[in-house]
């Protein structure tokens, strides 16, 4: 009965021996987001949660956002992003650019050549209309209204299957309206709604305006 009894106790020591370390063993550290920038110019704005400042690293997924009266300037290869003051947004890495989901304010996006940006406001996406070169600044004004000016290339804006492009030297105020696409309620009871863009042209000294300064901030000096 003896031997019996010491070898169960061998046998059960050895297994605790062998598992001892492996419950021991930390866990796998999580992956962290690939970089996708470099903060070139900052004026009290923040990266997630922390302050940043320029030569800070910008990660895929981090929300940038400036305050009253803060600017920010990231460079995401040979694109640019600028946050102007009271603004929001979110970045992540695509094939061969950039998307930027835009929570408020007002930025400034551009693309190289053969590069391209996705931005996304109130429902509208905007990109490059193109492979050349593009930029604009797109405002959020509310939750159903965008300003956007084009400052360089020719632009695309689409919403649902609605598009239009947009070329440099222009600028409109974008209204949503939701439009009923059942024609008739009573043959179709399940008839939905869909929105579209009101364009409504801003005069060109507003345009004038806008891509002065979009030069202003993007200018090296």
């Amino acid at each position: 009965m003896r031997p019996l009894l010491n070898t169960v106790l061998t046998a059960l020591l050895s297994a605790a021996l062998v598992t001892a370390p492996v419950l021991a063993a930390p866990s796998p550290a999580k992956t962290p987001s690939a970089p996708l920038g470099i903060v070139v110019q900052s004026d009290s704005a923040q990266a997630g949660t922390d302050v940043t400042y320029g030569g800070a690293t910008i990660y895929d997924g981090d929300r940038l956002e400036t305050p009253q009266g803060g600017t920010m300037r990231v460079q995401l290869g040979s694109q640019q992003i600028v946050l102007r003051q009271s603004s929001s947004a979110q970045l992540h890495a695509i094939p061969n650019g950039f998307s930027a989901d835009l929570g408020g304010g007002s930025v400034v996006v551009s693309s190289a050549a053969g590069q391209t940006f996705q931005l996304f406001a109130d429902g509208a996406t905007i990109t490059p209309a193109n492979a050349e070169p593009a930029s604009g600044q797109v405002t959020m004004v509310s939750a159903k209204e965008l300003v956007l000016t084009g400052n360089r290339g020719v632009l695309k804006v689409t919403m649902g299957d609605e598009v239009k492009t947009v070329e440099a030297g222009s600028s409109y105020r974008m209204e949503v309206d939701s439009e009923d696409s059942g024609s008739d309620p009573q043959a179709s009871p399940h008839h939905t709604a869909r929105n579209r863009f009101l364009w409504i042209i801003i005069p060109a000294v507003a345009v004038v305006t806008g891509i002065v300064i979009w030069r202003a901030l993007v200018s090296p000096n």
